[in-house]
């Protein structure tokens, strides 16, 4: 979860999350975009919409905590995925002689498409979300660094 300030209300009454009532408009846009453009890799079903995630929160990451976080879980999603395709992919290709491993690949893309526009939403409404399915490789900050500028 996010660290709990000022700006967050405390819950959102219909589904449970934290909100940022102070992200601006323009915010919640980017961040919006953060998890879309994670659907990129549906074009290539590996690395571009984890280039893009990663590409998208190191340009926005210290200008807000809204954006750092949406940021952050963007580019775990991505690389969870990444590795799901690739152990799933040899051990279902294995067991099925490569049968199993296209039913695999079509399974992390229906999971991709599917959480990538519930996490667009969620940053659309400004709340804070995570994957459920998403190893957290890139942990929070626990505070922002002397002189205001958050840690990496």
């Amino acid at each position: 979860m996010p660290m709990e300030s000022a700006a967050m209300s405390p819950i959102n009454p219909v589904n449970g999350r934290y909100v940022d009532d102070q992200a601006a408009p323009d915010e919640r846009t980017y961040a919006t975009f953060q998890h879309l453009v994670g659907l990129l890799s549906l074009l290539d079903a590996t690395v571009l919409g984890l280039i893009g995630a990663i590409v998208m929160w190191r340009i926005k990451a210290r200008q807000s905590p809204f954006l750092d976080d949406h940021g952050r879980e963007a580019v775990n999603f991505q690389l969870s995925l990444l590795l799901y395709l690739i152990v799933g992919s040899v051990i279902f290709g294995i067991i099925t002689l490569g049968f199993g491993a296209m039913l695999w690949i079509g399974v992390i893309w229906i999971v991709r498409l599917i959480g990538g526009v519930l996490g667009a939403m969620a940053a659309s409404r400004g709340e804070y979300f995570r994957y459920p399915v998403c190893i957290r490789f890139l942990k929070e900050p626990v505070a922002p660094a002397p002189g205001g500028d958050m840690a990496a």
